[in-house]
């Protein structure tokens, strides 16, 4: 990744920390099997995507926003160890699509603490996801004399980065 797209994905997480009063923000790809935290806000990007991974994962499959106040008593949070060790208590995600409507990834944010997220946070997170879908070129590389990637609709049981293959 070239440095400037670098600073402008933390850019974003920054400005999401600032506007939405959460002290951490994370930017992801997702995929079948791994996720990649292309920027973060708050904590490490290693850090986050140990936190957040299988909340992220569920978000960009649903394609749905995922909003959890107190992931202790929620069954996608009670028994991770992040949540168990309470690094993470509330989660409020969007997942982030190209503009053929194909899930890339997606934006989080998150509290050590319950919370009940406001409609006006929410409203904001939606806000800045939908600043970001369109500040990015989100194609593919392009590599010289590679093939174009071919792209998966996301199901509940895959997500949707391109094969390697």
């Amino acid at each position: 990744m070239r440095r400037s797209d670098q600073e402008r994905f933390d850019r974003f997480t920054e400005l999401a920390a600032r506007l939405l009063g959460v002290p951490i923000v994370s930017l992801s790809l997702v995929g079948p099997r791994h996720g990649v935290v292309m920027s973060s806000a708050g904590l490490p990007a290693p850090l986050v995507l140990l936190l957040a991974h299988g909340f992220s994962r569920h978000l960009a499959a649903s394609r749905q926003p995922l909003v959890i106040g107190d992931a202790r008593v929620h069954p996608l949070g009670a028994n991770t160890p992040a949540v168990r060790d309470g690094l993470v208590t509330a989660y409020a995600g969007v997942p982030l699509f190209d503009a053929r409507g194909r899930t890339l990834g997606t934006l989080c944010i998150m509290d050590t603490r319950p919370r009940t997220w406001t409609n006006d946070q929410l409203q904001r997170l939606h806000d800045v996801a939908w600043v970001l879908r369109r500040a990015v070129d989100w194609g593919a590389p392009k590599r010289p004399g590679a093939a174009p990637r071919q792209w998966r609709r996301a199901t509940p049981d895959r997500s949707t980065l391109p094969s390697h293959g």
